[in-house]
């Protein structure tokens, strides 16, 4: 069950960080954007997304975004062989969740941001702990 949960998870965040990577670089952030705040929109009323498509982040954010389609190909190649790739999950979920502290930071230090990075958030602190769980278990096997 271990097993599956921490497979599951790094395809997961794997797939994540590819298709969005590479729909930020091709599209830029603020259709990337828009269309995840569509997504969430439907469930709550989180309201519009402002402030992305500026030439500088939208530049920052695309020169980014070639390194989490690189993170991502590595977590599905992972996934694919741990009794190969496994000494590789703890680092790749550390990086993760160190996305989430220092989102977190901003938080603390700018203010609160909209809804859809409240939610990723929680996915970058969450999911890490609970992966690493099942690797330890997968590894102590």
């Amino acid at each position: 069950m271990a097993r599956k949960l921490l497979q599951t998870g790094l395809y997961f965040i794997g797939i994540a960080a590819i298709l969005i990577g590479s729909a930020i670089a091709l599209l830029g952030i603020e259709t990337v954007g828009r269309f995840f705040t569509a997504i969430i929109n439907l469930a709550v009323d989180a309201g519009p997304l402002t402030d992305l498509g500026q030439p500088n982040d939208d530049s920052e954010l695309r020169f980014y975004s070639v390194f989490f389609v690189a993170y991502g190909i590595v977590l599905v190649q992972t996934a694919g062989n741990l009794a190969r790739h496994g000494h590789r999950v703890p680092i790749l979920l550390g990086l993760f969740f160190a996305g989430g502290i220092v989102r977190l930071l901003s938080l603390l230090t700018i203010g609160t941001p909209h809804a859809l990075f409240l939610m990723l958030l929680g996915f970058e602190l969450l999911l890490p702990p609970l992966l690493y769980i099942c690797w330890r278990q997968v590894r102590d096997a």
